[in-house]
């Protein structure tokens, strides 16, 4: 038979020499493979016995190999969950209707809502006056974050050298340049001319361009001044209002009314202390004015800003040896001393907030209402989300429902924050929180605000043990010991109380707010304690997308960081969540990722 028959009878065939050959020289290789192998890793392993820094660095090498891999599944699992989610929305439910007009995942659509940029009829003017050639590592977003509430409120930003970029500032944010040692400059002439000492203009602009270069912080000593001072920026305002850098800002304009802006002379946000800890005071992020006679120089009562030799009214009389030049010369003289016998100061600064909330609550003609309608680091939850506007999607500021206090910074002096309906409520039984929930609808000229009044007013007794921070003699507080400052509302709502001063009496009215499900929005986030650590170089701080685009932020004591968009037309249970827990696990890993680095940096050699 032939040899191609030889395998079917069960005989081997004779091999050619080539083919044997070439079978022992494969031997050879694996066997010489197999060696090197085993040589490597037994020099391998006596290397890293003798080397741990090097078997750390390996092992980190590894792990971040892992995570790395996690990240690129993740992401290749969102964008295939987020591309079905499209194609279910093109295919439509059954076929038989047509598909609902598309969703913005901030805001919802609203033909009734006004399509013009401005209100017609008010504008309100919050001013911050900057110190100081660095700005706050989080600027950017505050500035984003002002986008939001153009309808109704521009942002005045005075500064004298800042590292401003102009070109990236919403249309709503001005800036003044006021140069070098400008701001003592106006400062000291503006208040030459309010006190009536026009011939102490020289001393004023000098004393004053001494403090605010020595201690910047000094300049919230005037914030009560701000309308005053800055009189001469504020045509075509209708509302001022004194604010701070150190927080981000929502739609304001779903927080006020239109009665509120018409009725009132101050209005001013709380977030949840008055009701607390009876805490009644102007806060220094929001207090509002109505431009008008009734509101200008009430500051005149305050004895450190007042004409020298005058009593400063009730609020901060002292006898009439006081005022404003007096306590400028004293802050020089003791910083002089200090200077020559080479020691530290930091002069003593008097509680602006204080004094002139005092004043306030004594000028029986005024109408001002504290509305509890801001949120604080004090008692937020850990995490409050920031949406800012742009490409037609709404600003918000928010947090879960039901998490309250749990990320204190520092916590209130006193008791805890009450718990609310949802939070001692099972976690079964309390609604989602999304942080995308579509924000209240868009403004429209009627401005009907986000809270309604429950039940008529009701008389309210003070007293002045709160607020241990300010001197006894500016405090206002309520008188909280009452069972009805524990009850909660109609709607499971705690701290659901607003407080009035109209015609020189204290009232409280009850109110129920309006809130997506699941959520608590604020009109402003004030970070107070959380800006300790955001000052610092380790936190993270995410870049701002450039005006006009929107984007989504998470704000927690250690820093900022970017959230995931959901599609426009996402539903809190499809795309959109999904997107935003695929987005909680990518930052998850990108922290571990962090903390191996972290480590590695500190391994020695």
């Amino acid at each position: 038979m032939g040899g191609r028959h030889a395998g079917l009878l069960g005989v081997e065939p004779a091999r050619p020499r080539r083919a044997l050959l070439s079978d022992t020289w494969l031997r050879v290789l694996v066997v010489g493979l197999g060696c090197a192998w085993l040589c490597t890793s037994l020099w391998l392993a006596w290397s890293l016995r003798r080397d741990p820094a090097g078997a750390a660095s390996l092992r980190r090498s590894h792990e971040m190999t892992e995570l790395s891999n996690e990240v690129l599944i993740l992401r290749r699992q969102l964008a295939s969950m987020v591309s079905d989610a499209d194609e279910a929305a093109a295919s439509g439910a059954g076929g038989t209707e047509p598909p609902p007009p598309p969703t913005d995942a901030l805001g919802h659509a609203d033909p009734a809502a006004d399509t013009a940029s401005r209100h017609p009829e008010f504008r309100l003017a919050m001013i911050v006056p900057w110190l100081g050639a660095e700005l706050p590592r989080w600027f950017d977003l505050f500035v984003a974050s002002c986008a939001g509430s153009a309808y109704l409120v521009d942002w005045l930003i005075f500064h004298e050298d800042a590292p401003i970029d102009v070109a990236a500032a919403p249309a709503n944010v001005r800036y003044i340049l006021l140069g070098p040692h400008g701001m003592g400059a106006h400062f000291g002439v503006q208040l030459a001319r309010l006190t009536g000492e026009p011939n102490q203009t020289h001393t004023l602009v000098r004393l004053l361009q001494h403090a605010f270069a020595t201690w910047p912080y000094a300049i919230v000593e005037y914030k009560p001044t701000y309308g005053d001072v800055f009189r001469d920026y504020l045509d075509g305002y209708t509302h001022w209002s004194y604010t701070d850098l150190d927080l981000v800002a929502g739609d304001l304009t779903a927080f006020v009314s239109r009665a509120e802006l018409v009725e009132l002379d101050i209005l001013t946000f709380t977030f949840g202390d008055a009701v607390t800890h009876g805490r009644l005071y102007l806060r220094g992020q929001f207090a509002m004015h109505r431009l008008s006679a009734a509101t200008s120089r009430l500051w005149l009562a305050c004895e450190f800003l007042s004409a020298s030799g005058g009593s400063g009214g009730g609020a901060g009389g002292g006898g009439g040896s006081g005022g404003l030049l007096h306590e400028l010369r004293i802050k020089h003289a003791r910083a002089t001393r200090a200077q020559q016998r080479g020691e530290a100061f930091r002069p003593h600064f008097n509680s602006a907030e204080g004094c002139y909330s005092r004043v306030v609550a004594t000028s029986p003609t005024l109408r001002v209402k504290y509305a509890n309608r801001m949120i604080a680091d004090f008692t937020s939850a850990p995490q409050v989300y920031v949406l800012l506007s742009g490409g037609g999607r709404r600003a918000a500021v928010r947090m879960c429902a039901g998490s309250e206090g749990d990320g204190t910074a520092g916590g209130l002096v006193g008791s805890p924050m009450r718990p609310t309906a949802s939070s001692s409520a099972p976690a079964s039984q309390r609604a989602a929180c999304d942080p995308f929930a579509p924000p209240p609808p868009p403004p429209r000229a009627s401005l009907l605000g986000n809270q309604r009044p429950v039940g008529a007013l009701i008389p309210l007794v003070t007293h002045t043990n709160c607020s241990e921070w300010v001197e006894p003699r500016y405090r206002v507080c309520a008188d909280v010991s009452g069972a009805w400052a524990s009850e909660l509302g109609a709607d499971g709502a705690a701290n659901g109380w607003n407080f009035f001063y109209l015609a020189g009496r204290w009232y409280r009215q009850r109110f129920t707010a309006s809130h997506p499900a699941g959520l608590i929005e604020g009109a402003l986030f004030h970070f107070q304690v959380w800006k300790r650590a955001y000052k610092r170089q380790g936190p993270q701080l995410a870049p701002i997308p450039p005006p006009g685009e929107s984007a989504a932020f998470v704000l927690t004591k250690e820093g900022y960081r970017p959230l995931a968009l959901r599609p426009a037309g996402g539903s809190s249970t499809g795309a959109g969540t999904g997107a935003y827990e695929y987005d909680e696990a990518l930052a998850s890993i990108d922290a571990r990722l962090k903390a191996i680095e972290r480590d590695g940096d500190h391994q020695p050699g």
